[in-house]
């Protein structure tokens, strides 16, 4: 009798939580549309969708093990140092300068709760296998929900490495992307803007952001462009009606501009245009602080109660974006 009253007032405990927060916990969380009537497939269809592009295309450098924040340590010195030669030098440059940037990564996951009964009356080949009381998900429905959840944490996360805003919406409020930190730089190059990116400006604007890399930088081949893939099709687009396109105008399978390359990005915010030096090594401008590197892969699958006839589906990761030197950084910005 205790027992029963324990998991009543668990049940009111939740259902309470559950009306002050919007939050689904007695409910599992997959909505199945079938019109299953006897045959189904052999494979599960999923929609395409982008993962990580930024650190797929291999733009920024991740570092592991970082627990609570990592601080990144850039040497400068002076121009024009060269002084006339004395026995005896009283007189210090005082060139060098030592000065860090700061990456927080945001603890962040992933959770969601799946009955792999939902799947019984629709999809007969997929059905859960074993004893009623311990049922447990099909393989090829347990890998296709980690397919799932793994691509949707990695888009979601490709979106915050450029336009994370602590300030700004729920989804990209976790932390700050560089276009808000690069913004906030006084050091950064901003070209004079010419306004939304269109296929009839496009060229334009890829000239002056051009023509405003730095010299010391101009000539590496891991300086590259970053941008909105609706903008680099507006660039295919142009480049297509010109009449004469020159030298990496629009040439077939190649994604570059004036020899540069273009990485382009589902999760890059539109009309913004970022050059940076950009490789998946330390030398890279862009930076990313992860706890395991892994992590946003990582799902863990277990029963939710040894109870319940429903399994967790989590994933618990941390990360946090920041870049070093933002002289070396060339920023455009619509307005």
């Amino acid at each position: 009798m205790k027992k029963n009253i324990i998991s009543l007032s668990l049940i009111t405990s939740l259902l309470a939580q559950e009306k002050k927060t919007g939050a689904r916990f007695l409910a599992a969380s997959v909505n199945v549309t079938s019109g299953y009537n006897g045959e189904v497939a052999d494979v599960i269809m999923m929609a395409l969708k982008n993962g990580n592009e930024a650190v797929e295309k291999g733009s920024v450098y991740v570092e592991p093990d970082v627990k609570e924040r990592l601080h990144i340590p850039i040497m400068t010195t002076l121009d024009d140092v060269i002084a006339a030669a004395i026995p005896d030098p009283v007189t210090a440059a005082n060139a060098f300068t030592w000065t860090e940037k700061v990456i927080v990564p945001a603890s962040m996951m992933f959770f969601d709760l799946v009955n792999p009964r939902n799947f019984e009356s629709v999809w007969r080949p997929f059905q859960p296998t074993g004893p009623l009381v311990d049922r447990v998900d099909n393989p090829k429905i347990q890998a296709a929900i980690i397919a799932e959840a793994t691509k949707t944490v990695g888009k979601q996360i490709g979106k915050l490495i450029w336009q994370g805003d602590t300030a700004g919406v729920t989804a990209l409020s976790w932390f700050d992307g560089f276009i808000k930190l690069i913004a906030a730089d006084a050091t950064t190059i901003k070209p004079t803007p010419a306004g939304v990116i269109t296929a009839a400006n496009i060229i334009a604007v890829l000239n002056a952001v051009d023509a405003a890399i730095p010299a010391e930088i101009w000539d590496d081949p891991t300086v590259v462009f970053h941008m909105n893939t609706s903008d680099y099709r507006l660039y295919l687009q142009a480049a297509r009606t010109l009449d004469f396109k020159g030298p990496n105008i629009g040439d077939a399978g190649e994604e570059r501009f004036a020899g540069r390359q273009i990485r382009y990005y589902s999760g890059m915010k539109k009309d913004h245009i970022i050059v940076a030096k950009a490789t998946a090594g330390k030398d890279s401008n862009l930076w990313a602080g992860v706890n395991v590197v892994a992590d946003t892969e990582t799902v863990k699958i277990e029963r939710y109660r040894p109870e319940s006839e429903r399994f967790i589906v989590k994933l618990l990761f941390k990360y946090g974006v920041n870049y070093a030197i933002g002289s070396e950084i060339v920023y455009y910005k619509p307005v």
